[in-house]
């Protein structure tokens, strides 16, 4: 699952990074039955900026629980929630719940004097279609149609900040024991989606940031990739993102202070117990 979760990096996950982290690296192709559930401790680290557009990144290093499930309707595990709605041997309907590391924007001079950004979560349906799969099931391209509704997440509650999709052509690859995937395609948010990043009220505005009004529309270009490999007990991953901004709605935003941003990570996990059940699910 693509979101990693194409979204400005954050999450209501706190310190658990790796967790987070985890959920930014979508699950490739599952050619072969797989346990029902999987328990185990992680650690990693990852690289993002507060907002695509900002000039400044944030880092984080930190351990974390690793939890997978695999039912035939529901399933959680390093991409997120998700549940599955409808299923045929080539199209499918499903919700999906996502999240991202907290952003950190104190000290960034583009934000100064402003309310700091809270955490966003994303929940909403995807429409996948299997354009193309190979005879051995391992490789397969995939137009993926999500749309989601992103809510920030603080302590005062949960408020709605618009709707976001990331339409995307993505390659899955399964091959001894490495999963590799691949997804391109265009951003497009809400006037509120893109006011909660880039909108500027009147009463924030100084000499050297103007208001602005942020519109719906075009919100970029985004490329990921995720690698993860798994050998017995041990798994790794690493994920990159690239969201390029020309040409977007947002380009004349104060905020909009680099045309590229720049997200990637990389973690490892011990699993610890798992069930003798193998399971092969439609959700991976």
């Amino acid at each position: 699952e693509q979101h990693v979760t194409m979204n400005p990096a954050r999450s209501p996950l706190g310190p658990g990074l790796v967790a987070t982290l985890l959920l930014t690296l979508p699950p490739a192709l599952a050619a072969d039955p797989q346990p029902r559930w999987e328990l185990g401790l992680g650690a990693g680290a990852i690289s993002f900026p507060p907002w695509p557009g900002s000039s400044h990144r944030n880092e984080f290093i930190s351990p974390a629980p690793y939890v997978v499930y695999r039912g035939e309707r529901f399933q959680a595990d390093r991409s997120g929630l998700r549940a599955l709605l409808f299923d045929t041997e080539n199209v499918s309907l499903r919700l999906s719940l996502q999240a991202s590391p907290p952003p950190d924007d104190d000290g960034d001079i583009a934000r100064e004097g402003m309310d700091g950004l809270d955490p966003v979560a994303e929940f909403g349906p995807e429409l996948r279609w299997r354009l193309w799969q190979a005879d051995a099931r391992d490789l397969q391209l995939q137009l993926r149609l999500p749309v989601r509704s992103a809510w920030s997440v603080s302590s005062n509650g949960v408020d709605s900040i618009g709707y976001v999709s990331n339409p995307a052509l993505a390659l899955d690859l399964h091959e001894n024991g490495w999963k590799f995937g691949l997804g391109a395609g265009p951003v497009f948010g809400s006037a509120d989606y893109h006011e909660y990043f880039y909108g500027v009220a009147p009463r924030y505005a100084t000499a050297t940031r103007p208001a602005y009004d942020a519109d719906a529309g075009f919100g970029g270009i985004q490329l990921s990739t995720t690698l993860t490999r798994r050998k017995g007990r041990l798994w790794a991953g690493m994920y990159l993102r690239a969201n390029w901004l020309e040409g977007a709605r947002l380009d004349d935003s104060p905020l909009d202070r680099s045309s590229t941003a720049l997200t990637g990570g990389a973690a490892v996990a011990w699993v610890l117990a798992t069930p003798k059940q193998l399971v092969n699910t439609p959700l991976e």
